[in-house]
This record gives C-alpha cells, sequence and structure tokens, in this order.
C-alpha cells in the first residue's frame, strides 16, 4: 500500500488543496483547517448550512494560498499564519477555542461574495482544543476539523462503493486528508497504529458520515448518496466512510510512501 493523494483544507468547509508533500502536526498536517469562518455569535459557519462554500477554487501561491470565486473569477490572497490580531473565543461544535480575527477586508471579501455576515478567524499555535477523550491517548489536539486531526481513506474503498452507485463520486466527497492506493475495501476501519514513511500514526474510529457527502464538491448540489447507499452496510449501527487517525510522529509525509499496518484492531470501534 501506498500514500497516493495528500489533501488540505486551509480553511474549514471549503474545498482542498492537493499537495505533494507536508509536514505532520499533532493537531492535524501543516496549514489544514486553521482558517475557518464564524458568524455574529463567533460560532462556526458549516458547509452543511452553507453549500455555497464550496463555489470557491483554493490554490497554493507564495507563503499563502489564494481563495478564487468561481463565479466573479475574484481573488483573495491569505497567508498561511498570522501571529496578531483580535482574540475571540469560538464554538465549533461543544467545543470553544481561542482564535484571532483576520483583517477585516479579507472578511469583508469573503462576506460579499458569500452574502453573509461572516468573519475570518485563525487557530495560532498557542490555542489547544483537545480532542474526544474517548479516543485520545494522550494530551491529543486538533485543528478546526470536526473533532479529529486526519482521515485516512482508501482508494479500494471508494472502488468497492462506486461499484454499488449509479453515478461514480470521487474521493472529494469524503474530504479526506490521506487517500492510500492498495489493500482492501474498508480495511483502514481495522488499522491500529501505522507508518506512512516513517512517521507513525494512530487510528481511532471510522468517520460517521453526514449530508455533506451528498453535496457535488464542484456544483455544490445536493443529492441522496452516496448517503442512502452507505446506509446499507452500516458499522456498528452507523454510516461510515474513512479512519479518524492522529500522528505519533511528526516528520514529513509526502506521495508514494510506502504504507505499513503494524497492527490492527479487532473490530472498527476498538479503543486505543
Amino acid at each position: 500500500m501506498f500514500l497516493s493523494d495528500i489533501i488540505i483544507y486551509p480553511i474549514k468547509s471549503f474545498p482542498g488543496v492537493r499537495i505533494n508533500e507536508i509536514k505532520v502536526e499533532q493537531r492535524g498536517l501543516e496549514h489544514d483547517r486553521r482558517w475557518m469562518l464564524v458568524d455574529e455569535n463567533d460560532k462556526f459557519i458549516t458547509i452543511r448550512q452553507r453549500h455555497e462554500l464550496l463555489l470557491f477554487d483554493l490554490h497554493i501561491e507564495g507563503n499563502g494560498f489564494v481563495v478564487k470565486h468561481r463565479e466573479s473569477g475574484d481573488t483573495l490572497s491569505l497567508p498561511w499564519k498570522i501571529t496578531e490580531g483580535r482574540e475571540v473565543q469560538v464554538t465549533i461544535w461543544e467545543d470553544s477555542a481561542m482564535a484571532l480575527e483576520g483583517r477585516s477586508e479579507w472578511s469583508d471579501w469573503l462576506a460579499e461574495k458569500l452574502d453573509l455576515d461572516c468573519r475570518l478567524v485563525y487557530m495560532p499555535d498557542t490555542s489547544r482544543r483537545p480532542i474526544k477523550k474517548d479516543w485520545a491517548k494522550d494530551d491529543e489536539i486538533v485543528s478546526f476539523a470536526d473533532g479529529y486531526p486526519l482521515l485516512v481513506a482508501g482508494s479500494a474503498s471508494l472502488a468497492d462503493l462506486n461499484g454499488k452507485l449509479e453515478q461514480k463520486i470521487t474521493i472529494d466527497r469524503f474530504r479526506p486528508n490521506l487517500v492510500f492506493e492498495g489493500g482492501n475495501p474498508y480495511e483502514e476501519f481495522t488499522w491500529g497504529q501505522f507508518k506512512i514513511g516513517e512517521n507513525k500514526f494512530q487510528g481511532l474510529k471510522p468517520c460517521i458520515r453526514c449530508i455533506v457527502t451528498t453535496l457535488d464538491p464542484v456544483t455544490a448540489e445536493k443529492g441522496r448518496e452516496p448517503l442512502l447507499t452507505l446506509s446499507k452496510q452500516k458499522v456498528d449501527n452507523k454510516i461510515v466512510f474513512g479512519q479518524h487517525a492522529y500522528a505519533t510522529d511528526y516528520g514529513v509525509i509526502k506521495i508514494d510512501d510506502e504504507i505499513e499496518v503494524l497492527n490492527y484492531k479487532d473490530s472498527p470501534y476498538d479503543p486505543i
């Protein structure tokens, strides 16, 4: 098995950026979900309610990235990180975390394109958001991701699912960070400790899926699949696809790195 795709999502709920190699950090891949939109109550804005967050393209440029609005063609350049800004306490699901507010012109640009009252915030290195204790062996932290630092998915799992769908879908529906070739469909559910190149990771549990998977990643149009088909192959009575994980080493991984599973769990929901 080998790593075939690395995807980061610089702004939570926006489209991802594919990259050839990247540094692995405790809270996830470098630059992944460190930016986020919040509403007037400092609560996170999610793709689940705002499908139009998909209608942008992101690409890396210089010491940061560019957000392009597809309809207008207008662009916004953003840095990977900021170290100054008004501190705000933001809410992601049931969690609270400290963030820095970005420049007002950045927020204004996004608010105009989305026709939405929103502000752009950044998670600095000093912000500590713990992952759920049921799946944390140590003092593990996460970015603005929904709950866990990494999502791993196998191409064999997608191929198996596509074999049951009338209209094929891409892996982008599931917003993974790490995609691999080889192995058996859904075998990632049982991974315990594993290596990508020389970097070690800990598999946690299957990722419970929601309506985000039914959104076309290009048009943002909503359908019924693949959630309908996934509902017929539940694991522990849950609709799942992909495996949550976190890193135990903090090196660099790259496309084509070999994957070695060091141990397997007896059940997808075995605690670590």
